[in-house]
């Protein structure tokens, strides 16, 4: 099979060499002493099978372990870690990638138990790690998730025992900020113990760990149920869950709650993990959930009251997933904010409207809400990419503050501590 199709690309490739001069010399020379090795794989040691490679027309494959990897010849060139390529340093590209011809190939190559070579036609040697080039090619990152998670409902979650962490470890210690960041990671949600209860101090606590993203709610939110801004949170009523900042073209990553007071009934914090349900929805509605991913939708918050007058538009789908391991990483769900569905087809929108009702009822299950009466002291931190939040009706006097916090700042903290993120 592979000497038919070698005399079939020679054939084609003397053709194509014929019409462009560009890519005649000395491509095809470098070709015709590699034909020995594309008939057959080469392996590391005769009598080892751990590690082998074949050169194919327009790219390379290399067998390691149990994985079949595919290297665009370009990206090989592109990705060269030597010196002259490569800042160590800055952890930089120095070359540059529209030098690289897009006809190259490597005139020789060579591997080891560990090393993979490649000479180019201009001299230059460039050297991959076999394990480098397993984590980063594409086959490697099809089966590595970005953000290990424990996806939860409120039975697993109340197993698990997470524990909070204490103001004064958090605020001081690496060890204490690593700890609720490994649970906020996990979990999507971590509690802080023993806060003072005023704004000023849960200020200082959002700062360890982020910097404060001003919204036009402004820096740190303080509120009460007096219907101040144009939005439902503004009052004592039930809050369905839902995530906040839909209407952002990129929602706000981390929100923190912190009730500094409450005297009266009710009010308890709704907490749902929405990337469980959304894989409840694709084990059992696989379709369904594509379609979630597929459709966007414009979310809208529209604001006249006072002096504050706002008009955000955000468009997304409900699930955001990267495309090559379908890993879900951030679901925009608001029924209160979702506008007027004018993005999509007539004959996709009944079916969208059913994939929906299906997520919904999933997010509404009674054995997924997890349900926690936030008081003076105990700060919460929530994932607002990942995990949907809502309140029960009160009565009284109820006062929160709080803010939303940068998701890379989150992000490059715990990256800082040795987590993954």
């Amino acid at each position: 099979m592979w000497g038919r199709q070698l005399i079939h690309l020679l054939s084609s490739s003397q053709r194509l060499l014929k019409k462009s001069p560009r890519c005649r010399v000395p491509w095809l020379l470098n070709f015709r002493k590699t034909l020995p090795s594309l008939t057959r794989w080469h392996h590391t040691a005769p009598e080892s099978l751990k590690c082998a490679w074949q050169l194919n027309d327009d790219h390379l494959e290399l067998k390691y372990g149990d994985v079949l990897m595919r290297f665009d010849y370009v990206w090989l060139r592109d990705h060269c870690r030597s010196a002259s390529c490569y800042n160590t340093k800055t952890n930089q590209r120095s070359l540059d990638t529209a030098s690289v011809d897009l006809c190259i190939r490597p005139k020789s190559v060579r591997v080891d138990e560990t090393t993979l070579f490649l000479t180019w036609p201009d001299g230059h040697v460039t050297r991959y790690g076999l394990e480098w080039l397993l984590k980063n090619s594409y086959e490697g990152q099809k089966q590595q998730v970005m953000q290990p998670r424990i996806l939860w409902n409120a039975h697993i979650y109340q197993e698990a025992q997470v524990p909070s962490v204490d103001c004064q470890s958090f605020l001081e210690t690496n060890e204490g900020l690593r700890e609720f960041l490994q649970n906020f990671l996990l979990y999507g949600i971590a509690f802080v113990e023993n806060v003072p209860p005023t704004k000023e101090d849960t200020e200082i606590l959002a700062e360890r760990i982020s910097l404060i993203r001003e919204t036009i709610y402004g820096r740190m939110w303080h509120f009460t149920s007096d219907f101040s801004r144009g939005d439902t949170a503004y009052t004592k009523l039930a809050l369905d869950r839902h995530t906040d900042t839909t209407y952002f073209q990129e929602p706000c990553g981390i929100q923190v709650f912190h009730c500094l007071r409450h005297e009266g009934t009710g009010g308890r914090t709704l907490l749902v993990d929405g990337f469980y349900a959304a894989e409840q929805v694709l084990q059992q509605a696989p379709d369904d959930f594509e379609l979630l991913t597929k459709v966007p939708l414009k979310h809208e918050y529209i604001e006249n009251v006072g002096g504050c007058h706002n008009h955000m538009i955000g468009v997304g789908p409900v699930l955001n997933v990267y495309p090559w391991n379908n890993e879900i990483y951030l679901i925009r769900y608001n029924n209160y904010d979702r506008a007027v569905i004018n993005t999509v087809p007539y004959d996709t929108v009944h079916r969208w409207y059913s994939a929906h009702r299906t997520l919904t009822a999933e997010l509404r299950r009674p054995e997924n809400e997890l349900w926690v009466k936030l008081k003076p002291g105990k700060a919460l931190f929530v994932d607002n990419w990942r995990v949907l939040h809502g309140r029960e009706s009160f009565t009284g006097y109820r006062q929160l503050c709080g803010c939303y916090l940068t998701r890379d700042d989150v992000l490059n903290t715990a990256r800082f501590l040795g987590l993954q993120a």
